[in-house]
């Protein structure tokens, strides 16, 4: 009997480490996220404290408290909850009385400063991590790496399997969407016209995919179209890694943090329209366990892949929070434009806390909807 056609010869994760690839992810989720939270938070501790307005606590972590220690009439906490953080600032959310130091009582300038100062140090981290991933040669995240690079024979790239056609010798063979090509008979391959290469003219090629984090061996059988051997797959060049002029990187990183707070904003706007608009909730929107299950994709993929993922979302958690919606940083900041334009006349105190209150209970219903569907996809 001669040897079977099309047969799957995995290299796989033993189940233990499958699981601990798992955990890997999810801990990896919950640090970025976390981690990201807490940057948020001191964004406005920083703006609060150098603008002369007490905070009364900043906290790591949410309550019920474990530790705390108070200098210069700060509390600073170490909390149970360890996700994110907080920080309690003097007149945000009441009156504040006639205290010279409460927010309430500042110049309009200031108030601006604290409520937009988690946005702020959203994008200034975003800067900093993109400069650092650069120096590492991580790929631009929404431009074309060919516009940082020293030349295009400075990019080093990988085969990424986009489609695969139904009924086709990559299909039978095992091949998936997201399958990245190592190896084609042996020899190492990083471009598609390398792939090209090397199988035409072939019968069969013994392919070596990478999968998550296992290795699998596939023998294709190609099939002759247009005079040349194919497979049945669409591929793509995605670059692992970019070398750049090194003292143009900071000029790198402005370009691309814009061009990703740009590319962002688009987004969120075309969400908020599409809702609006048909009342239901883009398929490209993903929740916790969607933005989990995509952290593990980009476990997968190595570090720079998470370092890319993280700036991402650090910048989306940024601009989410500036969208002018009760309950976050947006929603406080339109409170005092409307402030403002009431030539400094404040809507009570209790009305303006009783619409962020309801607002908070409307993103939580969100987040829950959007959980469930993830969870059901």
């Amino acid at each position: 009997m001669g040897p079977k056609r099309f047969c799957l010869k995995p290299e796989p994760l033993k189940r233990k480490d499958r699981d601990v690839m798992t955990w890997l992810s999810i801990l990896v989720f919950i640090f970025i996220f976390g981690l990201f939270v807490f940057v948020h938070e001191l964004g406005h501790f920083w703006a609060a404290i150098k603008s002369g307005v007490k905070v009364e606590e900043f906290g790591f972590g949410l309550p019920p408290r474990i530790w705390g220690t108070k200098k210069h009439g700060v509390i600073y906490s170490i909390n149970w909850i360890p996700f994110g953080g907080f920080v309690r600032i003097k007149g945000e959310g009441v009156d504040g009385g006639h205290d010279p130091d409460s927010l309430k009582n500042k110049s309009y300038g200031v108030r601006i400063l604290v409520t937009v100062g988690g946005v702020l140090m959203n994008f200034l981290t975003a800067f900093g991590l993109l400069m650092f991933g650069f120096w590492l040669g991580m790929p631009p995240i929404v431009s074309d790496a060919s516009r940082y690079a020293i030349d295009n024979s400075q990019l080093e790239s990988q085969i990424l399997i986009v489609h695969v056609d139904r009924g086709t010798p990559a299909e039978l063979a095992g091949i998936k969407a997201g399958d990245i090509v190592v190896t084609a008979d042996g020899i190492a391959l990083k471009t598609v016209p390398e792939l090209q290469q090397a199988i035409a003219g072939k019968r069969q090629v013994n392919m070596v995919v990478r999968r998550d984090q296992e290795r699998l061996t596939l023998p294709v059988t190609t099939i002759r179209e247009e005079n040349r051997e194919v497979i049945g797959v669409l591929a793509d060049e995605l670059v692992s890694k970019v070398h750049y002029t090194w003292w143009k990187v900071p000029y790198f990183a402005i370009l691309e943090t814009g061009q990703l707070i740009k590319n962002i904003a688009i987004g969120i706007v075309d969400f908020l329209a599409s809702l609006v608009s048909t009342g239901s909730l883009p398929d490209s929107v993903a929740g916790p366990v969607g933005i989990a299950k995509i952290t593990a994709q980009a476990v997968a993929l190595g570090f720079l892949s998470v370092l890319q993922f993280a700036i991402f979302l650090n910048v989306n958690l940024g601009l989410i929070n500036i969208v002018p919606f009760p309950a976050l940083d947006g929603g406080r900041l339109l409170f005092l434009l409307i402030e403002i334009s009431r030539g400094g006349r404040r809507i009570k105190p209790e009305i303006e806390n009783a619409i962020h209150s309801f607002g908070f209970l409307l993103l939580l219903a969100l987040i829950f909807v959007v959980t469930y569907r993830d969870i059901f996809k």
